[in-house]
């Protein structure tokens, strides 16, 4: 009985030391020195206990069985309690994985196996800061420069499309559209994809004490789909539009008008039937009024211009494309938008905010801080030093992806706006002093680093939505800001597909964004 105790408590102290147990944390010489201080204090255990036995071993029978059991108690006692405090004293002593995140200087003195599962090292194949400045200067800032009125002509032009879709449209829909607002990255300074694009948000609402109410956290939203919310159509008379006819048969856009007597006006009828299914906004007949609309009004003001205007379908938003008569062209993406309360944060149709393809209905609108994000970037840019290396290192690294990914069939998985949020996670984690142009490197090894760490975690949050650290000059709602935080690599979890894909190209940034920069600066200084 004795040994069969002693073999169960051998099975647990080893268990306590299992390899798959172990932190990586702890240096293995250390835990090789407490096994052996254990294995002896358990042999010396045993020892004591056999000779005990053989000092009893000619006395009573009743009383060496009493004296073998009272030693059997006694040293399994004092072995468990010696097992459990040694357990205890590992789990409250040992230091775990830090969350936070340091720049490089900070870095300096640690180990490289703090972070045991990371893909990444502090050892990044980066070039020193004369070929990063010499690379960009080359190959981005002279290729990709466009005018710095572009940005402003681009608002200026599609603004007198809207002031001529109003003359045109807006009696006839009941729908008003606001002035547009320039989003993405040529208005917020960090653009270098040939040729530029662009981005425009138009917000829209209803008159005549029609609005729209907005749905989030709706049930029938996937969880890994926490961006998008629907937009009710409301009526003067009703609070709380429903349709009445999804439990029967009739469930067509026209028979549930039909049925439905809540919508008794000629006005409803055409409104709800041009721009909703089954009562909610549908992006898809919004984006197609818009491109009638812009078509109509064209034809009204293209005298006032000597450039041609054509017109292309693109998911989620109206396509433009302007072509001068030197040849010069300037794309133009129009996104209708539904604004949330008197707020910064806009319901977007299909604004893509990652590379990432929802499957979701067409009533489901995107959750876009687009314009929250452009006004922290403008403040941003009053704080860093004057010659701040912040945008350029955004453009290197979203220039070397597309350049890498552009030979793959598959959309390439790290897109612009997964490093502009670490971009922004980061401008808010350290000194603005850190972001002088003469630390170009180092600031981009901290974007390298900082994205590795995410993808081995599976997590990088959403920069505005449930962040309550950054300026209060942005407006964001309550709501917003009390939510619980969003985080854009959850599908990671569960499609290891797209999950390896982004590794992949992790690692080949990684691995060839040195000898690209040389190939890319030889390549367009001879040319």
């Amino acid at each position: 009985m004795l040994g069969f105790c002693s073999v169960c408590l051998l099975l647990i102290t080893g268990s306590f030391y299992h390899p798959r147990l172990l932190s990586d944390e702890v240096e293995s010489e250390e835990v090789q020195l407490r096994m052996k201080e254990q294995e002896e204090h358990y042999k010396r255990l045993l020892k004591e206990v056999e000779e005990k036995c053989n000092l009893d071993n000619n006395a009573k029978v009743d009383t060496y069985a009493e004296a073998e059991d009272s030693a059997k108690v006694n040293w399994q006692i004092y072995l468990i309690v010696t097992i459990l405090f040694v357990a205890l004293w590992r789990g409250d002593t040992w230091s775990h994985i830090p969350l936070e995140y340091n720049s490089e200087e900070e870095e300096e003195g640690e180990k490289e196996n703090e972070f045991p599962q990371r893909i990444y090292s502090n050892n990044l194949n980066i070039p020193d800061k004369s070929v990063l400045n010499q690379f960009h200067n080359i190959s981005i800032q002279n290729v990709s420069q466009e005018p710095m009125q572009t940005c402003e002509f681009v608002e200026s032009f599609v603004d007198n499309l809207l002031e001529a879709c109003r003359n045109l449209c807006q009696w006839d829909t009941g729908l008003i559209l606001e002035d547009c607002v320039g989003i993405g990255s040529q208005f917020e300074k960090w653009g270098c994809k040939m040729p530029p694009v662009y981005d425009i948000l138009v917000p829209i609402f209803l008159q005549d004490g029609y609005c729209f109410k907005l749905e989030f956290d709706c049930c029938d939203i996937p969880p890994d789909k926490q961006s998008y919310g629907r937009i009710l159509m409301v009526t003067p008379n009703s609070t709380d539009l429903g349709c009445q006819c999804t439990t029967t048969e009739l469930e067509g856009d026209v028979l549930c008008l039909v049925h439905n007597k809540r919508f008794e006006d000629v006005h409803s009828l055409c409104l709800a039937s041009s721009m909703c299914s089954k009562w909610y906004l549908d992006y898809e007949k919004v984006v197609k009024w818009f491109r009638l609309a812009f078509d109509k009004s064209w034809n009204k003001i293209c005298h006032k211009y000597d450039f041609e205007l054509a017109f292309h379908k693109i998911t989620g938003c109206c396509g433009l494309k302007i072509q001068h008569q030197s040849g010069r062209t300037v794309h133009i993406k129009v996104f209708p938008a539904v604004r949330l309360k008197d707020s910064d944060v806009y319901l977007v149709s299909s604004f893509s905010n990652c590379s990432k393809k929802t499957t979701l209905s067409t009533i489901y609108w995107h959750i876009s801080c687009a314009v929250c994000e452009y006004r922290f970037l403008k403040i941003m840019a009053k704080n860093v030093p004057k010659s701040s290396c912040h945008l350029k290192c955004l453009q290197i690294l979203i220039f070397l992806t597309e350049k890498l990914c552009s030979s793959s069939d598959q959309p390439y998985v790290l897109g612009s706006y997964l490093f502009k949020t670490v971009l922004m996670h980061l401008l808010l984690s350290q000194p603005y002093s850190n972001w002088h142009e003469c630390n170009l490197e180092h600031r981009l090894r901290d974007v390298l680093k900082y994205l590795g760490k995410c993808l081995d975690e599976k997590r990088l949050h959403r920069f505005m939505i449930g962040n309550q650290i950054f300026p209060q000059q942005i407006e964001i709602p309550e709501m917003l800001l009390q939510s619980e935080p969003i985080n854009l690599f959850r599908s990671f979890a569960i499609e290891r597909d797209s999950y390896s894909q982004a590794l992949m190209e992790y690692q080949k940034i990684l691995r060839e964004m040195g000898p690209l920069m040389m190939e890319c600066t030889k390549s367009n200084t001879v040319s």
